[in-house]
Order: C-alpha cells, then sequence, then structure tokens
C-alpha cells in the first residue's frame, strides 16, 4: 500500500461522497516521518510525496484539535483543522493517542479497515 492509497481509504470513509479528506491531507500536510500533520495553508501545487507503506494495516489512528467537519475540510484557502495522521502503527488503539493528546490533539479517530468504518472519542485529559 502506498501514502496516498491509505489517505484514500480513510477519506472513502470519513468523506465517501467527496473525497475531502483525501485532498485536505495532500496539500495540507507535511510528513514527519511516520505521521502527517497539517500546515497552516493549502498547496496546491505541492502535494505530499507518496510512499511505499506496509500492506497490514487494520486500523489506523488521526487525531484532531477540533472536530472533523466535512465543510472544513473543503475550504481552500486555509487549514480550518489541525489533524495528524500516523501511519507508522497498522494496528492502532486509542492508548495510542497519548502523544496526540499532550500536543491538543483530543479528537481521536480510529479508522477501521476491517469494518470500513471509524469510531471517534474525545480525549480530554490533558486537553482542556
Amino acid at each position: 500500500m502506498t501514502l496516498y492509497e491509505l489517505l484514500k481509504k480513510i477519506s472513502d470513509i470519513i468523506t465517501p461522497e467527496t473525497d475531502a479528506f483525501y485532498k485536505y491531507a495532500l496539500y495540507t500536510s507535511d510528513d514527519n516521518g511516520g505521521f502527517l500533520r497539517t500546515r497552516y495553508c493549502w498547496w496546491i501545487d505541492k502535494p505530499i510525496k507518496d510512499l511505499k507503506l506496509r500492506d497490514d494495516y487494520k486500523k489506523v489512528l488521526v487525531t484532531a484539535k477540533q472536530e472533523i467537519n466535512e465543510a472544513d475540510l473543503q475550504v481552500e484557502t486555509a487549514t480550518l483543522i489541525k489533524i495528524q495522521i500516523t501511519y507508522s502503527e497498522t494496528n492502532a488503539t486509542i492508548e495510542d493517542a497519548d502523544w496526540d493528546t499532550q500536543l491538543d490533539y483530543c479528537y481521536v479517530y480510529i479508522f477501521d479497515f476491517m469494518k470500513n468504518s471509524y469510531n471517534m472519542t474525545y480525549l480530554d485529559n490533558p486537553c482542556r
């Protein structure tokens, strides 16, 4: 699987009609080696680079500083939602979000590729 394919799978689950999540992640993220983090603007002419990843992803962790709203993903003038997408783990758990919540990414999404679904949890500690 490639990074682009992983993002497409997530997008097909959370924004199946529009590909909004896929485009948002592709054009607003920086690759930090094992996870993506949104920057403060869209770079339409410079998407993140595609990478060859593992093929055995079951669950993927996505965290956000605010709840992910599809309409906010479609605004191409700003990054209204700050997101981290962890691609270093192939079977993510809620415990994997500990580091993210310390950075105030308290909306925790676990995407289950086996069930083609996701669960969102708000972790308020240490978030305020």
